[in-house]
């Protein structure tokens, strides 16, 4: 994979899992919509002013944190492409999840815990299309099952899913390997690098 292609996957993912009104870059109204929506998802739907300011008090804190490292603009806006040219400087020396930014990790830690509908502290397929579905743009069940399958250990298949511990390990090699053939590729759902140049031409209205 050539420095390149690791922007791409990384756009795209930022633009599926943050940049919720698709505009090209991140805000805090992403943020903002962000825990409503996590609200309404782990409550079964409903909605609950309590459970709502947690969410987005841990919003805040994640925006605030991704502003320190990464540095916003004058209007507020993280762009993706620095956002991208940040983290790929972290890939030669990033081995371990603890090592990646506070607000990668947040964000890692609040998809999984949104994902594990069960509260087993494990993802298994259903679970995988759920996030994929909500998540991604994906139309095919098939293109999910394979892309969960693709990522599986035998250890993973004895035990029926994906850890924590697993998906933390999965998630540092999605923001750190430079192998466009990595299993982590589909820890956040199977994302098509292909977009990544109509992502980009958002932010740019001249495209």
């Amino acid at each position: 994979m050539t420095k390149e292609d690791y922007k791409k996957r990384l756009i795209v993912f930022f633009s599926e899992k943050l940049d919720a009104d698709k505009n090209g870059y991140i805000s805090w109204d992403d943020y903002r919509l962000m825990a409503l929506r996590t609200t309404f998802q782990q409550n079964n739907g409903e909605y609950n002013e309590d459970i709502h300011r947690k969410y987005l008090t841990h919003s805040k804190q994640m925006w605030e944190s991704l502003c320190n490292d990464v540095g916003g603009n004058k209007d507020g806006k993280v762009h993706f492409q620095d956002l991208v040219n940040f983290l790929y400087e972290l890939t030669s020396r990033t081995r371990h999840f603890e090592e990646l930014p506070d607000f990668l990790q947040n964000l890692a830690i609040e998809v999984f815990h949104m994902i594990d509908k069960k509260c087993d502290m494990m993802w298994d397929r259903d679970e995988y299309r759920f996030g994929s579905v909500i998540w991604c743009y994906v139309t095919e069940l098939k293109e999910i099952d394979k892309a969960f399958e693709s990522m599986l250990s035998s250890d993973d298949r004895k035990r029926g899913g994906i850890t924590l511990e697993r998906f933390k390990e999965l998630v540092t090699e999605f923001f750190t390997s430079l192998d466009a053939n990595s299993p982590s590729r589909n820890i956040f759902g199977p994302l098509d690098p292909n977009m990544a140049d109509e992502i980009l031409c958002r932010a740019a209205p001249v495209c």
